[in-house]
C-alpha cells in the first residue's frame, strides 16, 4: 500500500509542489475529455435560420348589398432550419493549452536546474530551443519585430538556471521554482501589455502548437507499453498461472490494439467496437505514474524519481493532455490525426515489442509463478534499450505504411488552421481565408480547414466552391455541421432533389442527426411530398435542440398545404412554449377558425426578433375582434420602440384591424395611411383594405378611390371591389364601365356577376317587375333614388321573400335618413314590423338601425325600452352602445360620464354620424364659446367628406364660430350631394 501511495512519504515541501503539479496533470486531462465530448460544438454551434411566409386570412365578413365581402389580414409562419455557423476559435481552450504549456515548462526548467553535467546542458539546450520556438520577435515587444526580445528572455532564465546549478545549489527547489514562475508572470504581463500586435497571448498558444505537439508525441512514447506492465504487476504478484493469464489477456489486449490500428489506417472497416484512443492515452498516463516510479532503475544516475523525476512526468503529461484538449476544443482534425496514429501505433509497436521484451527475459520465471515485477527493468537477456529502438520501429513501421507524408502535412495543415483561426479574430479576412485554404492543400480533405472555407464562400455566395469544400469536409471526418450545410447549399440553389440527396446522406452518416432530419423534412414540405416530411419532422422531434423547430414546421407545413388540423389539440400533444410554434400555431386557427385555448402572452418579449414578433402579428390578426384597448395599447408602445422598428410595419399594420374592432377606425385608418406614406412595397394592401373599411362604413365613394389606387398596382380584387363601390355610390355610368372591365378579366365568377349587375344597371324599371326577388332588391338598391319613392313602392309590393323585402326597406330607409329626410324614412322603416324574418343578421340591423333613429331623435326613454328588451351590441357595435350610454348620462345630469364617452364617439370614428353630430350637440351646449365642436365636426368631414349630415352640421358650425369661407364651400358640396338624391 505504500508503494501505491508513495508520495506520502515525502517532505512535506515536496510533496505540496506534487499535489500542485498533479492538479495541473489531472486539470489537463479532465480539460482534454470536456473538449473530446463538446467536440466540434467548441467552435461551431447551429445557426437557426428563418424563412418567413405569409398565408392570408379573413378577419371577418359584411354584407353589402348582395355581396359579401371579406376583410383579409396577413398572418405569417416561420420555417426554421438549421445551418452550422462560421468557425468560431475556441479561445479559452487555447490559453488554458498556453497556461499549462508554460507552467509546465517552468517546472521542467526547475528539474533542470536540478540535473548534473551534461545532462543539465542537454536539457538547457531543448528548453533554450523551446523559448526560441515562441518566437517572442513576432509580438513587437516594445516596438521591437527582432530577436532582442527572445534575447532578453532567455537572459532572465538561463543566468539565475546556471547560478542554481553551479553556484548555489543548496537553493530548495520551492525558491527556484518561485523565482522562475515569477520571471514567467513578468514577461508575461509584458507581452499582454506591451506587444504591438493584436491578440499577442493568441499568437504564443499558435507558436506553442509545435512544441506542445512534438512533447505530446514524446509523452505517448514514453507511456506507450504502461497497460502491459500494469498487467504484468497486477498477474505477477501471487498468480499460480502467471504465463498463462499474461498470454490470455496480453493476445487480448493486443488483438484490440492491433486491430484499432488497422482501422486508423484505413485497411478494415468492420462493424466492431475500436478502442477509445484517448480513454487509452489516459489509462496509459494514469498507469504511468507509478510505471515511471518502477523505471527508475533505467534512469536513476540522471534524475531520480523522487520527487524531480516525479514532477518532470506529471509537467510532461500535462502537457500533453493540455495539447489534445486544445486541439480537440478547436477542432483541429489533422493536427489529431497525429496525436490517434501515434498513440495507437505507439501502443500497438512498442505493445508487440514489449511483449517480446518480457518473454526474452522472464519467460521461464513467469512459468515459475515468481514475482517478476519487481525486476521488470533489470533484464537479463534482451536489453531495455534494445526493447526501446525495436518499438520505436515497430511504430514507425505503421507510420511508414501509413505514408509518414501524410503526417508532415497534417502537421503543417494544424498549424495553418490555428494561423486561420488568429487571423479569424482579427477580423483579417484575406489571412484567415489563405491560411485556410493551405490547411486544405496540406491535410486533404481535413474537415477543419474546408468547413472554414465552406463557410466562407457561400457568404460570398459562391456556392459551387463551397459545395467543394463541403464534400471534402465530409469525405473523412464529416459533422452534423457540414453534412446539413452541404445540403443546405443546395437549398439555397434551388435544386431541391439534389438537396434531399445529400441530406440522406447525412442521415445514413448520422442517423441520430435531429438538425439535419429537420432539414430533411423542410425539404421534402417543400416539393410537397408531406408524407416523408411528417416522417423526419417526427425524428427530429426527438431530440431536444431539433424539437421546436420540428414542431414549428409542422404546423408551417399544415398552413401552407392547407391542412385542415386542430391546432388546439395538436399544440396539447407537443407541449411546447416555442414563440415560433404558438405563431404558426395561431396562422393555422386563424386560417381556419378554430379557437385555440393554449395560453401564451404575446407581450411578454419587449425586444423583438422575428418569432416573437411573428407570435404577436398572428395574435392579433386571430383575437382582433376581441382585442381590449389595454392590449392594444401595451401591443403599440412595443410596436413604436425605435428596437423594433424592423417589424414595426407590420405589427401596425396588424394593429389597425384591432382597433377597427374597438370601434376607433380613425386611429386604424391612421395606422394604414402612415404605412402609406412610410413605404411603397405595400401600397395596393393598404389601399385595398382601406376601401374595405370605406364600403362596411357606408362610405361607398371614398372606397371607390381606394379601390382605384389598389388596381394600380393589380392588388388582388380591387378592380372588382372597384366596381362594387362605383355602383354602391350610384355612379352608374363609371361602374358600367368598371363592370365591363371586370367582364374582360379571366376569373369566371366575377364575369358572371359583372353581367348580372351590367343587366341591373340598364334594365328599364317596367322590366324590372319581372325580376325574381334577389335581382329586384339589387334594382332597388342601385337603381331607386330617394325622388323615386312611388317607383320602390310599386316594385317592392312585388317582393315574395319576406327577407329580400325587409332588406329594400331597411335600405331605403337608411338612404332618407342619411339625408336627413326623417319622415319617409320613418315611414319605409315601419313597414318591416310584422313580416317574418329568417335571417338573424337582418332581423339585428333593423334592430340597431331603430336604436340609431330613437337616439338621432333624443327619444332617449324609447332608446332605454328598447335596449332593455335584450338588444345586444357585438364588437363592431360598441361606440353605438357608448354614444347610447353617453345620451342617457347626459339625459340624467352625469355630465362627468357623459363627457368622457361623448369624447370617445368624436374621435373614433369619422363615418359614425350619429356618435360626431350628437358630441358636437354636447359640447356646444356645455360651452356655447368652445370651438371643440367645430373641430369635431371638422375632423370628420376630413375622412368622411361625403357625408350630408356632417357637411350640414359643419356648415352651419362653421357660420357659428364666423368662418363664412368654409361654410360657403361645405354648401357648396351640400348641392353637389343632393343633386346625387
Amino acid at each position: 500500500m505504500q508503494s501505491l501511495f508513495f508520495w506520502k512519504n515525502w517532505l512535506k515541501d515536496y510533496r505540496w509542489i506534487g499535489y500542485a503539479t498533479a492538479a495541473v496533470f489531472f486539470l489537463s486531462l479532465f480539460f482534454l475529455w470536456f473538449s473530446y465530448f463538446q467536440g466540434v460544438d467548441g467552435v461551431i454551434h447551429w445557426d437557426t435560420i428563418q424563412e418567413q411566409r405569409t398565408v392570408e386570412t379573413t378577419v371577418h365578413n359584411f354584407r353589402l348589398g348582395p355581396f359579401v365581402l371579406n376583410i383579409p389580414a396577413e398572418s405569417y409562419t416561420i420555417l426554421e432550419y438549421f445551418n452550422g455557423s462560421s468557425v468560431e476559435p475556441n479561445t479559452t481552450a487555447s490559453y488554458i493549452f498556453l497556461f499549462v504549456l508554460i507552467a509546465s515548462a517552468i517546472i521542467l526548467l526547475t528539474v533542470i536546474t536540478t540535473i548534473e553535467r551534461f545532462w543539465y546542458f542537454f536539457g538547457m539546450a531543448l528548453f533554450i530551443l523551446f523559448v526560441v520556438s515562441l518566437r517572442l520577435e513576432v509580438l513587437g515587444i516594445f516596438g521591437q519585430f527582432n530577436r532582442i526580445p527572445v534575447v532578453m528572455a532567455l537572459v532572465l532564465y538561463i543566468v539565475p538556471a546556471f547560478y542554481f546549478n553551479r553556484f548555489k545549489t543548496s537553493v530548495s527547489f520551492m525558491k527556484r521554482l518561485l523565482l522562475f514562475a515569477s520571471i514567467t508572470l513578468l514577461l508575461a504581463l509584458t507581452v499582454a501589455f506591451f506587444s504591438e500586435v493584436e491578440y499577442p497571448l493568441y499568437h504564443l498558444t499558435l507558436t506553442g502548437y509545435t512544441p506542445g505537439l512534438i512533447i505530446s508525441v514524446l509523452f505517448i512514447i514514453m507511456i506507450a507499453h504502461e497497460v502491459l506492465a500494469a498487467f504484468i504487476n497486477v498477474i505477477s504478484q501471487g498468480s499460480s498461472k502467471s504465463l498463462r493469464h499474461l498470454s490470455i489477456i496480453s493476445v487480448i489486449y493486443m488483438a484490440n490494439v492491433v486491430i484499432t490500428a488497422l482501422h486508423e489506417m484505413d485497411v478494415i472497416r468492420w462493424n466492431f467496437i475500436y478502442i477509445n484512443l484517448y480513454l487509452l492515452l489516459t489509462i496509459s498516463a494514469i498507469l504511468g505514474i507509478w510505471g515511471y516510479r518502477g523505471r527508475e532503475a533505467i534512469y536513476g544516475n540522471v534524475l531520480s524519481f523522487y520527487p524531480f523525476g516525479a514532477y518532470f512526468y506529471l509537467a510532461m503529461g500535462a502537457i500533453c493532455f493540455a495539447t489534445t484538449g486544445q486541439l480537440l476544443g478547436n477542432a483541429n482534425d489533422p493536427a489529431l490525426k497525429i496525436i490517434r496514429d501515434v498513440i495507437i501505433f505507439s501502443h500497438a509497436g512498442f505493445g508487440i515489442i514489449f511483449l517480446t521484451y518480457v518473454f526474452s527475459n522472464y519467460i521461464v520465471m513467469l512459468a515459475q509463478n515468481m514475482p517478476i515485477y519487481k525486476i521488470l527493468y533489470k533484464p537479463n537477456r534482451m536489453p531495455y534499450f534494445t526493447y526501446r529502438f525495436a518499438g520505436l520501429i515497430a511504430m514507425l513501421a505503421f507510420i511508414f505504411v501509413s505514408d509518414w507524408k501524410g503526417y508532415v502535412y497534417n502537421g503543417m495543415a494544424g498549424f495553418y488552421n490555428s494561423a486561420g483561426d488568429l487571423y479569424a479574430l482579427q477580423g483579417n479576412e484575406v489571412y484567415t481565408e489563405s491560411f485556410y485554404d493551405q490547411g486544405r492543400a496540406q491535410g486533404a480533405g481535413n474537415h477543419r480547414s474546408n468547413y472554414a472555407l465552406g463557410v466562407i464562400k457561400g457568404m460570398r455566395f459562391n456556392f459551387e466552391g463551397a459545395q467543394e469544400n463541403y464534400n471534402a469536409a465530409n469525405f473523412k471526418r464529416a459533422s452534423e455541421y457540414s453534412l446539413a450545410n452541404a445540403g443546405n447549399i443546395l437549398i439555397w440553389q434551388n435544386e431541391v432533389f439534389d438537396a434531399i440527396e445529400q441530406y440522406h446522406n447525412g442521415i445514413r452518416i448520422m442517423p441520430e442527426s435531429g438538425t439535419i432530419a429537420n432539414n430533411l423534412g423542410l425539404a421534402y414540405a417543400k416539393v410537397h411530398n408531406l408524407d416523408s416530411a411528417l416522417v423526419y419532422f417526427s425524428k427530429a422531434r426527438e431530440h431536444d435542440v431539433s424539437k421546436d423547430a420540428a414542431e414549428t414546421n409542422f404546423f408551417a407545413m399544415a398552413t401552407g398545404e392547407l391542412l385542415p388540423l386542430q391546432a388546439d389539440s395538436i399544440l396539447g400533444v407537443f407541449n411546447t412554449n416555442s414563440s415560433a410554434t404558438m405563431a404558426n400555431a395561431l396562422a393555422l386557427s386563424s386560417l381556419y377558425g378554430q379557437p385555440l385555448t393554449v395560453k401564451n402572452d404575446p407581450l411578454a418579449v419587449r425586444i423583438l426578433d422575428l418569432k416573437s414578433a411573428t407570435l404577436m402579428n398572428n395574435y392579433i390578426i386571430k383575437n382582433a375582434k376581441t382585442l381590449d384597448t389595454a392590449f392594444t395599447k401595451r401591443a403599440y408602445t412595443i410596436a413604436s420602440d425605435t428596437m423594433n422598428v424592423d417589424y414595426s410595419i407590420s405589427l401596425k399594420s396588424a394593429l389597425a384591424y384591432a382597433f377597427y374592432h374597438q370601434g376607433n377606425v380613425a386611429k386604424a385608418l391612421e395606422i394604414m395611411a402612415e404605412q402609406l406614406y412610410l413605404g411603397q412595397a405595400n401600397q395596393g394592401k393598404y389601399n385595398y383594405i382601406m376601401g374595405l373599411w370605406a364600403l362596411e362604413q357606408a362610405n361607398p365613394a371614398v372606397a371607390a378611390d381606394y379601390f382605384s389606387y389598389a388596381d394600380t398596382y393589380d392588388y388582388k380584387d380591387a378592380r372588382f371591389y372597384h366596381a362594387i363601390a362605383l355602383t354602391e355610390a350610384s355612379r352608374i355610368p363609371d361602374a358600367l364601365v368598371a363592370w365591363d372591365t371586370v367582364a374582360a378579366g379571366k376569373d369566371e365568377a366575377q364575369q358572371k356577376i359583372a353581367t348580372r349587375i351590367r343587366k341591373i344597371l340598364t334594365l328599364s324599371t317596367q322590366e324590372a317587375i319581372s325580376l325574381t326577388d334577389a335581382e329586384k332588391y339589387q334594382f332597388c338598391r342601385y337603381r331607386i333614388s330617394l325622388r323615386d319613392s312611388i317607383v320602390f313602392d310599386r316594385l317592392v309590393n312585388t317582393f315574395q321573400n319576406a327577407n329580400y323585402k325587409a332588406q329594400a326597406l331597411l335600405d331605403i330607409s337608411n338612404k332618407y335618413y342619411r339625408a336627413e329626410q326623417y319622415v319617409p324614412a320613418i315611414r319605409f322603416f315601419n313597414r318591416i314590423a310584422g313580416l317574418e324574418l329568417t335571417d338573424k343578421t337582418l332581423y339585428e340591423n333593423v334592430q340597431h338601425f331603430e336604436l340609431r333613429m330613437l337616439a338621432s331623435r333624443l327619444e332617449l326613454r324609447s332608446l332605454a325600452t328598447q335596449i332593455n328588451k335584450g338588444v345586444e351590441f357585438n364588437g363592431s357595435r360598441t361606440l353605438e352602445k357608448i354614444l347610447y350610454t353617453a345620451l342617457i348620462n347626459a339625459s340624467n345630469g352625469d355630465t362627468l360620464n357623459a363627457g368622457k364617452n361623448f369624447e370617445i364617439v368624436s374621435r373614433y370614428n369619422p363615418y359614425f354620424e350619429e356618435g360626431i353630430l350628437a358630441a358636437a350637440d354636447f359640447f356646444r351646449e356645455k360651452d356655447a364659446k368652445s370651438m371643440k365642436p367645430y373641430t369635431i365636426l371638422s375632423e370628420a368631414i376630413q375622412v368622411n367628406g361625403n357625408s350630408y349630415r356632417l357637411l350640414k352640421a359643419y356648415a352651419e358650425e362653421a357660420i357659428r364660430q364666423g368662418f363664412d369661407l368654409y361654410a360657403a364651400s361645405a354648401r357648396q358640396r351640400l348641392q353637389e350631394l343632393e343633386r346625387g338624391f
